[in-house]
């Protein structure tokens, strides 16, 4: 159906669109229309397609084709909640938020799955027994294609941060870390803000020179594979002297070969297991 732009709410607090995407999605659909129409509830509030509807309002359209949902109250914030997920540039303060807001309106429509009731996967009535939802964090975990561990601690740094503390993790942007977030959460209320502030001013190494530092190791490597690879091209047009080797000199050459390629392999084998440690530490 065609609704009039003006007549379509907005719920206040509603996550900004970002322009650039409007301005894109504003020339596509200059180009091919609108192919998708936009989620609005039976009080016309808009569900999902904020980037949609303010695209066609810079194209200066006065109506949109819209789909007219059942969902209200609870199910249609959720629906609005899982919208947002899509978007680009959700900071992990921003999606613990959002999760955790999510957590209260999904056990509230699915009580059976809160923590101490039965596990979401079965739910008893009488001598009836009914397949349940599937646990918050299990659900949550499938729709954004993380793990329920992520979820869970996103939940819970939320839920335990104070207000002040969320506050200063804001302004401090990329400075303090999910991992560093989480930890400030179990800290107690009147020692996070403070703990949060000494973050935003502490001097670990600056994260521009950890760039500089890794882009001139790598120059340092590709160099180092570009002399290799020049002195084994500079041996090709000898490649009739190796060839006329005697067995023992053949099998030198080819111990002097694995030796190389053992040793890129324990290179790579060592940079893969730091990295892995690092990424469990950022984690935790």
């Amino acid at each position: 159906m065609q609704m009039k732009i003006s007549e379509i709410k907005i719920n206040p607090g509603r996550r900004d669109t970002q322009q650039r995407n409007v301005e894109e999605l504003a020339r596509s659909i200059a180009a091919v229309g609108l192919m998708n129409p936009i989620t609005i509830t039976q009080d016309n509030t808009l569900i999902a397609g904020l980037h949609r509807l303010e695209a066609v309002k810079l194209l200066g359209w006065t109506e949109i084709e819209c789909v007219v949902s059942e969902a209200d109250g609870l199910q249609a914030e959720l629906a609005e909640i899982d919208e947002n997920f899509v978007r680009a540039g959700l900071s992990h303060r921003e999606l613990g938020d959002l999760l955790l807001r999510r957590k209260e309106l999904y056990e509230a429509l699915h009580p059976e799955t809160r923590q101490g009731q039965r596990n979401g996967q079965t739910a008893k009535n009488d001598n009836l027994t009914l397949l349940g939802a599937k646990p918050f964090s299990e659900d949550t975990a499938d729709k954004l294609g993380v793990s329920k561990r992520t979820v869970e601690r996103l939940v819970q740094t939320a839920a335990n941060l104070t207000p002040e503390a969320k506050k200063t993790i804001r302004a401090a942007g990329d400075k303090i870390t999910k991992g560093a977030a989480l930890k400030i959460s179990r800290l107690p209320p009147d020692q996070q803000e403070e703990a949060a502030a000494v973050l935003t001013i502490a001097s670990p190494t600056p994260k521009r020179q950890g760039m500089m530092d890794s882009e001139a190791t790598l120059s340092e490597f590709k160099a180092l594979c570009a002399r290799y690879v020049s002195g084994i091209e500079s041996l090709h047009h000898r490649a009739d002297i190796f060839a006329g080797m005697t067995i023992s000199q053949f099998d030198a050459l080819g111990d002097s070969a694995y030796s190389v390629t053992t040793a890129i392999k324990e290179f790579f084998e060592k940079v893969h297991e730091i990295r892995h440690e690092m990424e469990k530490e950022h984690e935790n």
